[in-house]
């Protein structure tokens, strides 16, 4: 009798650890996709912001949907214009992306490190990482 308290008690601890993670905005196993829209142009989409949706989530699936697009890990994705109201679906908010930058947001491009910031942005022209750092945004293991 006391074993079987001892794993539902083990049970109950498990199940309530995973509930008060997720309330603090962290889960487990598979993670919804983010919405990705093709926009005008040869290489530019937009991810769609969903719930408790950071930067990290948005070069994630950029990346993703980039590889799709053919580009290869090496390769840049930039900031096309930065998260604000979506273009490609009313009502929502999202950030663009390309992988053919114009002659304008190479002008604005800069990377993680330049001036000293190594934050990961969605909120400046011509931002850009590679296709494989974004892509390691999306094996961190909880949902954000």
């Amino acid at each position: 009798m006391a074993l079987k308290q001892i794993i539902a008690g083990a049970v109950f601890s498990v199940a309530a650890g995973a509930v008060v993670a997720q309330g603090f905005g962290i889960g487990f196993g598979a993670v919804a996709r983010l919405q990705v829209n093709p926009l005008p142009g040869k290489g530019n989409f937009e991810v769609i912001e969903g719930p408790s949706t950071g930067p990290q989530r948005f070069w994630c699936e950029a990346g993703n949907y980039a590889v799709r697009l053919g580009a290869g890990a090496t390769d840049r994705m930039y900031i096309l214009y930065p998260l604000g109201k979506a273009r490609s679906q009313k009502n929502r908010y999202g950030v663009g992306f390309t992988i053919n930058p114009t002659k304008e947001v190479l002008a604005q491009a800069n990377r993680p490190g330049d001036g000293g910031n190594y934050s990961v942005s969605v909120k400046r022209v011509g931002y850009n990482l590679s296709i494989g750092h974004a892509r390691g945004f999306c094996n961190l293991g909880v949902t954000y």
